[in-house]
Order: structure tokens, then C-alpha cells, then sequence
């Protein structure tokens, strides 16, 4: 009994800690260092939080964490200070509802060329403009959704926003460079 008393007393301890507001954009940690940005909208909703995973890489936090996004209420979200190395979206969190890309079923070679990003030193990468559709909720199962690529916001539209919100941080100046 004073286990499941102590397990939930911790539980509500870490979701007040998790809440206590979006964390800081890090400033460019050097010239290697690149950055990943994109939007999702949804019918309903805010995506709060993107999930970007390197290919090849296991993540078992706190030792190692996938990167940490930063998502505005306006669908626009990004990654700072990645390393080299080929990505993939994994997903996206509204509220406390999770949506996972399904890849299962999709060729080692075919899901690498189709749908990774490679990301260089010091570049800054698109990875789309999606709206989500169809969601499904399940009680018994995973909820389902469906996911297409969006002409709007535009790359441009997005790295507008991204440049005010950053301001300061040598990112602005990274996104306003890739503008032209």
C-alpha cells in the first residue's frame, strides 16, 4: 500500500515538473551545428510537441534523449543544434495524446531513401508542412490518423515566424539566411 502511495505521489511529482513551461531554445552551439524545422496542423487541436529520431540511434532517457522540440500553437515547430546524420518524424504529441508515424511494413532501403532527411553540418532543413486528417479515436486500440503533406504554410511562411521567435539566438540569423 505505501508503495502505490509513493508510485503516485512521484508520478504527480514529475508531471508538475514536465509542465513547467517550454523549454529554452539553446543558442548555436557552432558552425556544425544544424537545425530542422517544419509545421503540422491538426482538424482540432495543437501539436505541442514533435518527435524527431536519428536513424540508428536507441534513446533510453535520461541517458540519451531524442532532440527536444520546440512547437508553437500556429503548428510550426523545430530542432536546434542537431549533429550530421540522416533523420526521421516519428511522431507528434497534442496535449497528452500521442501520434506515432506507422513505417512498419516499409522496406529497410525504401523507408532510408523516401522518408529520412539528411541533415549536413550547419544547414537548416525542411521537413514539410503536413495536416492531419481522419483522426480515430480508439478506445480498445491505438488511435488512428491520417497525415498528408500541406502547400501551406509555406517554407517561407514558417521561417518568417521562426526568425521572431528565435531572435537572439544565432538561429534568427540562420533562418533569415535561408530564406534567400
Amino acid at each position: 500500500m505505501h508503495t502505490a502511495i509513493k508510485l503516485i505521489i512521484a508520478a504527480l511529482f514529475m508531471t508538475l515538473i514536465s509542465g513547467c513551461g517550454a523549454p529554452a531554445i539553446k543558442p548555436v552551439s557552432g558552425p556544425e551545428a544544424s537545425v530542422a524545422y517544419g509545421n503540422i496542423t491538426m482538424p482540432e487541436g495543437n501539436i505541442t510537441s514533435v518527435m524527431l529520431n536519428k536513424v540508428g540511434e536507441i534513446y533510453a532517457p535520461p541517458f540519451k534523449s531524442p532532440p527536444q522540440s520546440h512547437a508553437y500553437t500556429n503548428g510550426n515547430f523545430f530542432f536546434e543544434n542537431l549533429t550530421p546524420g540522416k533523420y526521421y518524424l516519428m511522431g507528434f504529441m497534442s496535449g497528452q495524446d500521442a501520434f506515432y508515424f506507422n513505417y512498419q511494413g516499409i522496406d529497410k532501403q525504401k523507408f532510408l531513401k523516401s522518408i529520412t532527411v539528411d541533415v549536413k553540418p550547419g544547414s537548416v532543413v525542411y521537413l514539410g508542412s503536413y495536416r492531419v486528417t481522419g483522426i480515430d479515436r480508439n478506445l480498445f486500440k491505438a488511435d488512428t490518423f491520417g497525415i498528408k503533406r500541406s502547400k501551406t504554410p509555406s517554407r517561407h511562411t514558417i521561417l518568417k515566424h521562426l526568425i521572431k521567435a528565435t531572435k537572439g539566438t544565432g538561429w534568427d540569423a540562420r533562418f533569415e539566411k535561408a530564406m534567400k
